[in-house]
């Protein structure tokens, strides 16, 4: 179905103000629609009026800015170019563009800017004059850290622009404006820093936004999941970070980022499983309590993944591998429970994700003690009913901490997703099931692509790269080998140079 007043909007001005007016007003739905301003005025002996929506555009700056010059003007306007002698001659914007066509004038006005139509002349000034409410910059929610800047993106485009910006200060530092939905388009920036990023990523990133024929995107999440490589994966292939310090490091390294109007979050892409497991923490701190921090993380995952179905596969299948006083304690605390293994850990995972998913929904002045006094009513009524053994409650507990360890929310999303495989797995086969799980994860993770690039990489294929994998090598060795970015990257040899030294 086509938009309304579609051929109205790949219309041209006239020269005639009246039409113009008559133009904007049905394709803005005016008088009905009330936020639609039409100021009209006299411009030195032409009819001239200024076209903005109520709210978004700064009545201040219209007034001081364009009112005022156009007003106080007392030699005639010429006859032609008009709206190019105003921009030139009489206002004083910075800021100041020429639109031809009905569908600019509409998207300007939608966005803020405000449009002065004059008469005789088929050009409308199009003048920024966004003054609209926004939310100032603020302290990370997600991504907080002990150490670090403490500085988040905002919902506003130009302001999470400027952030990375002033971080990094270089002209091949480039943006690009693209725009996304058909129906109610979405503004979305791409950065990147020339000669560092590869150009076959950009022109990838280029083609999925420019083949993106959606009604809508109305915010960050939704244009990961229109252009990643595999919408099926339980795990994300872009890295969504609150973070102007991150994104600039990313950037730094050869990656892209992807910035949207009314998302506080960037989208880096390439990314690997190494990116989701780091912390902004980790690069500032000593590398020695960036390494540790990163091995107990490590930890933390591991166990989130396989503590319950090993506890599953270990006491249905092969309790000849538990040491005698273990296999007793186990098998005491579970003499009265009623229920099977299998049951008991389904029982606490599903309790553990309802607490989790309440905590987080609710008010925050009750999340937490809703969280803690939650867990231990009923782990502790659930003992005393005998419907789970005492150890389960340490294994879930366990399980929940690790699953906490990991920084990407999407990651740990998955694992959880994954954790049940895992215990099915075990419950059906034992060990062997969870060894066969546990392969097939990693082929799969070997299978990946992130915008090309290998989800495993450098390890898995090798590439030659800065110690900054698993474990934080020293700083100074973090300049040389950027596995992501293009060959003869510019940042890369001045980064060799200065670690020779």
């Amino acid at each position: 179905m086509a938009k309304p007043n579609e051929a109205l909007l790949r219309s041209g001005l006239e020269g005639n103000i009246d039409k113009n007016l008559a133009a904007l007003k049905k394709v803005l739905n005016a008088p009905l629609n009330r936020d639609v301003t039409l100021r009209p005025f006299d411009a030195a002996g032409a009819a001239a009026c200024l076209v903005f929506m109520e709210g978004m555009a700064g009545r201040e700056t219209i007034e001081q800015h364009i009112l005022r010059p156009c007003l106080s003007r007392k030699k005639a306007l010429p006859e032609e170019g008009r709206a190019a002698f105003l921009r030139t001659r009489v206002l004083e914007s910075v800021s100041a563009r020429e639109a031809e066509l009905v569908s600019e004038v509409v998207e300007a006005v939608l966005s803020g800017e405000t449009a002065l139509l004059v008469d005789g002349d088929a050009t409308a000034l199009i003048l920024d004059t966004r003054a609209y409410e926004k939310r100032a910059v603020g302290s990370t929610q997600s991504e907080s850290v002990v150490q670090g800047p403490q500085e988040a993106f905002v919902e506003n485009l130009r302001t999470n622009i400027t952030q990375v910006r002033r971080i990094l200060r270089s002209e091949m530092l480039i943006t690009e404006f693209t725009k996304v939905g058909r129906g109610l388009p979405t503004q979305v920036a791409m950065m990147y820093l020339k000669g560092v990023a590869k150009e076959e990523t950009v022109a990838l990133a280029r083609r999925r936004l420019a083949s993106l024929d959606v009604p809508k995107c109305p915010g960050s999440g939704q244009l990961q999941q229109l252009i990643e490589d595999h919408p099926c994966s339980v795990f994300p292939q872009m890295l969504q970070t609150e973070r102007p310090d991150r994104t600039a490091s990313c950037l730094s390294d050869g990656q892209i980022a992807l910035l949207v109007e009314g998302s506080p979050y960037a989208l880096i892409a390439p990314v690997t499983l190494f990116h989701l497991i780091h912390a902004s923490d980790d690069t500032f701190m000593r590398w020695q309590y960036g390494t540790f921090l990163r091995a107990v993380r490590l930890i933390g995952a591991a166990v989130s993944l396989f503590l319950p179905a090993l506890y599953v596969a270990v006491t249905s299948y092969h309790t000849h591998m538990l040491p005698l006083n273990l296999l007793t304690s186990i098998a005491e605390a579970r003499a009265r429970v009623p229920l099977p293994v299998i049951a008991e850990v389904l029982f606490m995972e599903a309790s553990f994700y309802l607490l989790n998913e309440a905590g987080t929904r609710i008010p925050n002045q009750l999340g937490s003690a809703l969280g803690i006094v939650g867990a231990l009513i009923l782990g502790q009524a659930a003992v005393e009913a005998s419907l789970i053994s005492p150890i389960l409650i340490i294994v879930v507990s366990l399980t929940g901490l690790g699953n906490y360890s990991i920084p990407d929310y999407g990651v740990s999303v998955g694992m959880q997703m994954l954790r049940l495989g895992f215990v099915a797995l075990s419950a059906v086969w034992g060990l062997y099931g969870l060894c066969l799980g546990a392969w097939a994860l990693c082929a799969y993770l070997g299978f990946m692509r992130s915008f090309g690039e290998p989800y495993l990489a450098p390890v898995a294929p090798y590439f030659p790269h800065n110690a900054d994998i698993l474990a934080r090598g020293p700083i100074r060795g973090q300049f040389g080998r950027l596995f992501l970015a293009s060959r003869g990257s510019w940042l890369a040899r001045s980064g060799e140079r200065g670690g020779e030294r």
